[in-house]
């Protein structure tokens, strides 16, 4: 984020004798990070009831007051129900998400449709601790990991052994149930959700929260100076249907609706507060600030497969046109999920992302892991002069493009390697397509020429060595779904907002 130095004070604000601020003289105070001065900071907390609220779109409209801290949350609660079901496992509450929009007045300064979705990819960056100590309680997500040593219980009577470790899988801070001959994945519980985790809990359903920063990658660098701003702030949010898409239930199909107690619907809002002089001078010497940041696009297409599961073929070159014509552009993120039936009878609901299946139980000579072939192609240019089938590849741009690497194995990523525990969660199979496996093959391109989108806009180019049927019919369906990562910028003059793209 940037600021425009004043030229000058308001001739109001002067008295005689009284030095001008300079800005070096004030702290930044609405930029993310360490202000260095001896600040005194005070925190309101306000728990905010919405404006509309309804089991398919709520609105929060907050006070103009103070500094919006960026990682203020929204509160949400499950009905109890009689039957058992759990957040996804990879995206926790995020599930619900549909859409979401934040608003100054009646202009959209952030949206991202296909919210839930999206966290699908942003979750796969969360490390192992947090998604073991802090995620589980707060949001539901619990894709932490753990190796599975071989204590008597992979090779039956093979005795104790503390170094020797046959399998990986999750790691909730519970320990996996044997049966008494101690194999692993014997049983049809071995983890299972905590109480606060289902709907059938005797203390009523899950409640977890969302962070204002995770809806609107505007926040992750800014901070709203609400005290400034003359219009109405407000956050509005359409749920995703309530049924199956929201939740999981451990057996099997469900015709319950996932539906939440709306008295628990609430928007817990920090706002912070530095010494009165120094809120003053620093208003007064930015009449007219910049704020430069990231908003994303959808693009989606439907991607069918006709072979049953088991003699899947290659599905032919694709070539998809994913807009952002006149736009400057800086990374697409790619995730190809199954649109099944039954979606919440899996442990990840609709919330995945599929590679090609490999093949390991052929003979020998003729194990194959599956390929995937994909490029970007802008201004009449291929981004990579070779297409990329390689899945160490596929991984290490992803690295690139996020500056860190995703927090999966090589089995979830692209079902190589066969290392998945089949140690069962809440009755599903971690190493079946129900589960963990070849889930989370995430896609991600970073458009590194700095160049403003000709009018043909931004084409993807991907082909799938074959795609698996997963539930076993003549006909499966999978969405490609693109997000354009997009360089907006915004600007704040005497308390009005404007936003356009860069």
């Amino acid at each position: 984020m940037s600021y425009s130095p004043p030229d000058s004070m308001n001739s109001a604000t002067k008295t005689t004798g009284d030095p001008m601020p300079t800005p070096t003289a004030i702290p930044d105070l609405v930029r993310i990070g360490t202000i260095p001065t001896n600040t005194a900071i005070s925190i309101d907390t306000d728990i905010l009831d919405p404006v509309v609220n309804t089991d398919s779109f709520c609105r929060f409209q907050f006070q103009n007051k103070g500094i919006l801290h960026s990682h203020s949350k929204i509160t949400l609660r499950f009905d109890k129900q009689a039957n058992r079901a759990f957040a996804p496992i990879n995206v926790g509450i995020h599930s619900v998400v549909e859409r979401c929009r934040l608003l100054v007045g009646t202009k959209t300064i952030s949206e991202i449709d296909d919210f839930n979705h999206y966290m699908a990819y942003k979750s796969a960056f969360m490390s192992n601790e947090h998604q073991k100590e802090r995620e589980q309680v707060t949001s539901g997500r619990m894709i932490a990991h753990e190796v599975y040593y071989d204590n008597g219980s992979n090779v039956s009577g093979a005795g104790q052994s503390n170094t020797s470790a046959s399998f990986i899988g999750l790691d909730t801070g519970m320990n996996v149930s044997f049966t008494a001959s101690g194999e692993v994945g014997s049983t049809q519980s071995d983890l299972v959700a905590r109480p606060y985790q289902v709907t059938n809990s005797a203390f009523g359903g899950p409640e977890y929260q969302i962070a204002l920063a995770d809806l609107f990658p505007f926040l992750y660098s800014n901070q709203l100076p609400l005290y400034m701003m003359t219009e109405p702030v407000t956050v509005e949010i359409t749920f995703a249907a309530p049924a199956k898409r929201r939740l999981c239930v451990t057996s099997g199909v469900s015709a319950e609706l996932f539906k939440f107690d709306l008295t628990a619907t609430k928007l817990v809002a920090d706002y912070q507060y530095f010494p009165q002089e120094i809120m003053e001078q620093y208003a007064a010497a930015n009449r007219d600030m910049t704020f430069s940041y990231v908003d994303y696009r959808l693009a989606k297409r439907t991607v069918s497969v006709k072979e049953a599961a088991g003699s899947e073929k290659a599905i032919s070159q694709q070539i998809m046109n994913i807009g952002a014509a006149g736009r400057i552009c800086s990374k697409v993120v790619a995730l190809l999920s199954n649109d099944q039936t039954a979606p919440e009878a899996t442990l990840l609901n609709l919330y995945n992302s599929a590679g090609a299946p490999s093949d390991y139980a052929s003979i020998s000579n003729v194990r194959s892991n599956g390929t995937t072939t994909t490029n970007i192609k802008y201004n009449n240019v291929f981004l990579y002069p070779v297409d990329i089938d390689n899945p160490c590849r596929h991984f290490y741009q992803v690295t690139q493009a996020e500056g860190m690497v995703p927090f999966v194995t090589r089995d979830e990523y692209s079902d190589a390697g066969n290392l998945l525990t089949p140690t069962t969660f809440e009755g599903g199979e971690q190493n079946k397509v129900e589960g963990l496996k070849n889930n989370f093959f995430i896609q991600s391109y970073h458009l590194n020429r700095a160049e403003r989108i000709n009018s043909r806009g931004i084409e993807y180019y991907f082909q799938y060595s074959k795609l698996a049927n997963r539930q076993g019919v003549s006909t499966d369906s999978y969405t490609m779904r693109t997000y354009v990562e997009l360089l907006k910028t915004a600007t704040l003059r005497d308390g009005v907002m404007e936003t356009f793209f860069s």
